[in-house]
């Protein structure tokens, strides 16, 4: 049986899940993973190393952190968002290397799926003398993680819908292009999802009618911008389009006659394990019907449309036999409701 997890284990594996989020979205095909080294014999903990997966995989979050820690890893407590691989791939054992440091303690936050770890490596570690600990903060985790256990689980990326929807439950206005419904806070938010996606995926409609270039604009975070999936043909948009500009970003990728599932297909195809959704309504409903989003992050707006609004498929993204609320917060004006899908992957007991 496991021993239970401290006050101070949960302070510092919720300090490790908050790292992970630096490189979210930059470290496909692998998880972004944070690893902490904590030293507990001294008056007060001290942390003599900490990391990140780096952009593209590689090098692994526990052998950055251990390099960093030096000859102080022996004998301290290593945090970790999921268990330390096992097994050989483009490099060795992550597990070995904790081994080889003198790590006395793991506190994990869960175990992995992947076949290839999926408890060895807690078992290498335990066969060493090492006291492992966990799951610690398993939901929280299995969040973080989403992307990683959707595609090792069932083999497709972790697709989640964002969208804003007006006080009277529009997106937007019949023929009227862009309309501002969420606040700067709100942007700013939707900006930061960009960054933490492999690819943004928005329908024909929304690329005629917003324009958008479907970038991430918070400061010295251009390069952090997803791909862009585009359900139209090229050369349905007017040379102008924002799409097309030089400095918008990598190409974009354009797909027709394609329901949801061959999109994800599509999306398998090129490797992408975050998705957003982003655009417009029907692409939404789409993806909905097809039982493909895992998870929906609604902008709710005190700001009223009227007119000949375009309704938001309000009624599937927040049916309370498929969701669950998870969080909800303010983003200025603006209210935050996150979703997730009543799923194993994501809501374990």
């Amino acid at each position: 049986m496991n021993t239970k997890p401290t006050q101070t284990d949960l302070r510092f594996a919720a300090a490790a899940l908050r790292l992970g989020m630096r490189n979210a979205g930059r470290t496909s095909p692998n998880p972004c993973v944070a690893a902490v080294i904590v030293r507990h014999d001294t008056p007060t903990p001290i942390i003599v190393g900490l990391s990140v997966t780096a952009p593209g995989g590689r090098p692994h979050a526990e052998t950055q952190a251990i390099a960093e820690a030096g000859v102080e890893a022996r004998g301290a407590t290593l945090y970790v968002t999921l268990e330390p691989c096992s097994h050989f791939g483009s490099t060795p054992p992550c597990a070995d290397a904790v081994i080889a440091a003198g790590i006395s303690r793991v506190v994990a936050c869960m175990a992995d799926p992947n076949p290839a770890v999926a408890g060895k490596g807690f078992q290498c570690l335990r066969d060493a003398g090492i006291e492992v600990i966990y799951p610690v903060l398993q939901q929280d985790a299995m969040r973080a993680h989403a992307a990683h256990i959707r595609w090792t689980v069932s083999k497709r990326p972790h697709i989640f819908l964002k969208m804003a929807v007006s006080k009277d439950g529009f997106i937007g206005r019949r023929g009227e292009g862009q309309i501002a419904i969420s606040g700067s806070i709100a942007k700013s938010y939707t900006y930061m999802l960009r960054a933490m996606s492999d690819g943004i995926v928005i329908g024909g409609g929304t690329a005629r009618a917003d324009n958008p270039s479907l970038t991430c604009r918070l400061p010295g975070m251009k390069d952090r911008s997803p791909r862009r999936i585009i359900l139209v043909d090229k050369d349905r948009l007017p040379p102008d389009t924002a799409l097309f500009a030089e400095n918008s970003g990598s190409p974009p990728v354009f797909l027709t006659g394609l329901n949801a599932e061959q999109i994800v297909e599509r999306l398998v195809a090129m490797d992408m394990r975050t998705v957003m959704i982003e655009g417009g309504a029907a692409v939404a409903a789409a993806f909905l019907d097809a039982d493909l989003i895992d998870e929906v992050q609604l902008i709710s707006s005190g700001v009223e449309l009227g007119g000949e609004g375009v309704p938001a498929p309000l009624q599937q993204m927040t049916n309370e036999k498929r969701f669950t609320v998870v969080d909800r917060k303010q983003l200025g004006d603006d209210t935050l409701t996150i979703y997730w899908r009543r799923d194993k992957l994501c809501l374990p007991e």
